[in-house]
């Protein structure tokens, strides 16, 4: 019996490039829905040539955000590549995009534009800091927005410069909460027929994600200081280094923790110690424990510390590195990593979608595009006739794959996918 996916049947148009807005139509078309990635016949999209880093000719950046999606190769700067986009709009529920404030409108496919032919479209829109205000003509990237929310400013060293995040937050978190925006449009447009227009930006989402950090200096207009791995609000929280310079980290977050702590470190009258006994005084007094516990910490191993403080009933972890928690037993038993058959490149491993529907993970149904790999059935699809069609390769307003063979062999027809173009914000 063939899988049933939440989103089979929505169609989405992805006009966006990098990562929050293809990270935002990779989790639709996980969930089921049609993503057709419109992208440039030349470069496509740019996250193809992003980074040092590739399997074969496909970038790993690129390979991270585009499964299960179709690509058509199509110029939307010729009027015979906007006029075959208008034709896909017209059926479409969907369109994402991530160009430069005002792009849109000058190529004819913002959502006004949009809209007159399909007034029941969904039209969302990703940029860097928003459609107007001082800093709309600004370039703006992810670590621009770390800097800017002051998400920068709390991350690094005590004694250290402010420091990136190890994940891209803002582009991420952008394009969960894009996908968010257009699941509530898509409920609304059930309820009264109409499309809308969705609007957010990386500067909002990395603010709002500051979460307890922004509230807290709300309340006391005090500045966060950068504490490494540890806490502002909690003590002790943070990582310890072990005799085997392996790290563990142990996260005390309220006084009862505190006191299966000090009973699997074999020292209860820190317990009792009045400094100590709630979280309060252990903030006040975090650098002294810090220093206890740290050359406590620093007398045994990894794996010891580990099964004392795990069978003591304290929560902690191994700080792992890429390869431990991709091979983490958790992370096995929970079936994250998946496999997906590539055209040119042959089986890859890469992380699967992290939910599950009735007991099921949905399965990766096809491999990150080539570049114009769905020209011909798409827009066949659409009602152009092979004459049309290549008119319009020859013309440089569409482009087929180099092999479309092999591309067109792996769709899978029962399901379909979109694209996303995002430009840099």
């Amino acid at each position: 019996m063939a899988e049933r996916l939440p989103l089979e049947g929505i169609t989405v148009l992805d006009l966006s490039h990098l990562a929050a807005g293809p990270w935002c139509t990779m989790v639709l078309a996980d969930l089921g829905a049609d993503v057709i990635k419109i992208e440039k016949p030349e470069t496509g999209d740019m996250s193809r040539q992003a980074g040092s880093i590739y399997a074969g000719d496909q970038s790993a950046v690129f390979l991270s955000l585009n499964r299960n999606k179709r690509s058509v190769a199509l110029d939307l700067k010729q009027p015979e590549g906007r006029e075959v986009f208008f034709r896909l709009a017209e059926k479409a529920d969907v369109v994402v995009e991530n160009l430069r404030p005002g792009k849109a409108a000058q190529l004819g496919v913002d959502r006004a534009s949009l809209a007159e032919r399909n007034p029941g479209l969904v039209y969302a829109s990703i940029s860097a800091f928003g459609t107007s205000g001082p800093y709309v003509d600004l370039a703006g990237n992810d670590p621009i927005v770390q800097a800017l929310s002051g998400a920068m400013a709390i991350t690094g060293e005590e004694d250290g410069p402010p420091s990136r995040q190890g994940v891209s937050v803002p582009d991420f978190g952008a394009g969960m909460m894009a996908g968010y925006a257009i699941l509530a449009a898509l409920v609304g447009r059930q309820r009264n027929g109409q499309g809308s227009e969705v609007k957010l930006n990386l500067l909002d989402v990395s603010v709002f994600a500051l979460g307890p950090r922004a509230q807290e200096y709300l309340i006391n207009g005090e500045e966060q200081p950068r504490l490494g791995s540890a806490h502002p609000q909690f003590s002790p929280y943070q990582a310890f280094r072990c005799s085997d310079d392996r790290y563990v980290y142990i996260a005390v977050i309220n006084d009862k923790f505190w006191r299966l702590l000090c009973s699997g470190l074999g020292r209860a009258e820190l317990a009792s110690d009045p400094k100590y006994g709630t979280n309060v005084g252990r903030v006040e007094h975090r650098a002294e424990l810090a220093d206890q516990l740290g050359t406590l910490m620093a007398q045994r191993p990894s794996a010891e510390w580990l099964k004392t403080l795990q069978d003591a009933g304290v929560p902690c972890a191994p700080v792992n590195n890429l390869s431990e928690a991709m091979s983490d037993p958790q992370v096995v038993h929970n079936g994250l990593l998946a496999k997906m058959q590539h055209p040119t490149l042959g089986e890859l491993t890469t992380v699967g979608l992290p939910m599950t529907f009735d007991g099921e993970r949905p399965h990766i149904r096809n491999a990150p595009p080539l570049l114009g790999e769905h020209t011909k059935e798409i827009l066949q699809g659409a009602g152009i006739s092979d004459t049309e069609l290549q008119n319009l390769i020859d013309g440089g307003a569409a482009a087929l794959s180099p092999e479309p063979a092999a591309a067109q062999s792996r769709h899978t027809p029962s399901y379909s996918t979109s694209q996303s173009h995002e430009g840099i914000s």
